[in-house]
């Protein structure tokens, strides 16, 4: 069951997946809308790199009825959300420093406070 908020953006998930040439996907969304996505971006680690070089593989994008997000029948698969916001992949911000919550004291602050 999913809860509404209004303070967050409604769930929108893949309706429809057809490939195109090269890396790209015709994507249905269930709210209706639809786009062209090239998803060479987000087709990067050891579980995407299959995807890249075969396209026998790349072309058997379905969307799972589960997750119903594009999925690869070796397991791979990415998130509606970042498909439907134009998100950056995970690993775009693996290489970005953290920046600390509010929760978080750097170790400088905490040291200089004794």
């Amino acid at each position: 069951m999913f809860v509404q908020n209004e303070k967050y953006p409604d769930l929108v998930c893949v309706r429809a997946v057809k490939p195109l040439d090269d890396l790209r996907v015709h994507v249905v969304f269930t709210d209706g809308s639809a786009r062209e996505i090239d998803l060479d971006p987000y087709l990067r680690g050891p579980i995407f790199e299959p995807i890249r070089r075969n396209r026998k593989l790349f072309v058997s994008v379905y969307v799972d009825p589960d997750s119903e997000t594009l999925t690869w029948p070796n397991g791979a698969d990415i998130d509606p959300d970042v498909l439907y916001y134009d998100g950056n992949p995970p690993w775009a911000d693996a290489d970005a420093p953290a920046e600390p919550s509010a929760m978080q004291t750097p170790v400088a602050a905490v040291s200089a406070a004794r």
